[in-house]
């Protein structure tokens, strides 16, 4: 990723980066997952909503209404691949306005390379702003359906959490201590997607249009981006006491069996 001045760039630095077929659909397709990755949290967060304060309504995830969401995520896919194809790809007007600064940077020339991203204005030797009107309807639409996803969240969330609230005084002790395991894990499942996913690409975004310029710093992004799959299970493994217990019941077989291979070949050994 590179940023420079009114513009952002996703591009391949991989051996088909001047492929001009294939690196755009790579390219696009992997800012797509990024999307789906957001609706698929969404859908979750109302799964979460309908099992704990709407159960009357969990026929939503049942057979045969259950197909609505799959038709969801994946028409949503199509349109977010579709925007950022035909939308966000390069063009003249984008190669010259990165012609310079990509060559200084990564020793590219932009013609020969492919990428996606919004170039939102350029200011030409008048002074006039000329707004790129098919990158900013672009990312308008993209960023609509993050901004919706994360509402999603954020209201879902908060309702779950006062209602366990509110049932904390009329459940079982054994009960309320599930719950509280599965609300700390909600709470950091929450936290983590907005700090690794919808931060770094919220000042990707906007910092273009304020003329804020990153540089290869934008590449934060997709470390942020790599590590969230990572650290999203953490919290409910660290939380829920059933999986913490495996897995250090899992860690301990296999430190034993390290004792007991490295005795073994003790006393093979000897």
């Amino acid at each position: 990723m590179h940023s420079y001045r009114n513009s952002y760039i996703v591009f391949c630095t991989s051996w088909f980066k001047y492929d001009p077929i294939l690196a755009p659909i790579i390219i696009t397709t992997y800012c797509t997952s990024y999307g789906l990755t957001l609706v698929l949290l969404a859908i979750h967060f109302v799964y979460r909503y309908i099992v704990i304060i709407r159960p009357n309504k969990i026929y939503w995830f049942r057979f045969p209404l259950f197909i609505f969401w799959p038709i969801t995520f994946i028409s949503i896919a199509i349109l977010w691949w579709c925007l950022v194809y035909f939308l966000l790809s390069s063009n003249p007007t984008f190669n010259a306005y990165l012609k310079d600064t990509m060559f200084e940077n990564y020793g590219e020339k932009i013609e020969q390379l492919s990428y996606i991203g919004p170039l939102y204005f350029i200011v030409d030797s008048k002074g006039e702003i000329q707004f790129q009107w098919r990158s900013c309807i672009g990312m308008i639409m993209v960023y609509s359906i993050a901004i919706t996803t994360l509402f999603i969240i954020m209201t879902l969330g908060h309702a779950i959490y006062k209602k366990m609230r509110t049932d904390a005084d009329f459940v079982a002790q054994k009960t309320l201590i599930i719950r509280k395991q599965l609300f700390h894990a909600l709470v950091l499942q929450t936290i983590v997607p907005i700090i690794f996913m919808y931060t770094p690409t919220t000042i990707l975004f906007l910092c273009p249009l304020i003329g804020v310029e990153l540089g290869v710093i934008a590449n934060m992004t997709s470390i942020c981006l790599a590590l969230y799959p990572a650290l999203d299970p953490m919290g409910a493994i660290y939380f829920i006491r059933a999986y913490r217990n495996f897995f250090e019941a899992a860690n301990k077989e296999k430190e034993c069996c390290g004792l007991f291979d490295l005795g073994h070949h003790a006393a093979t050994t000897n």
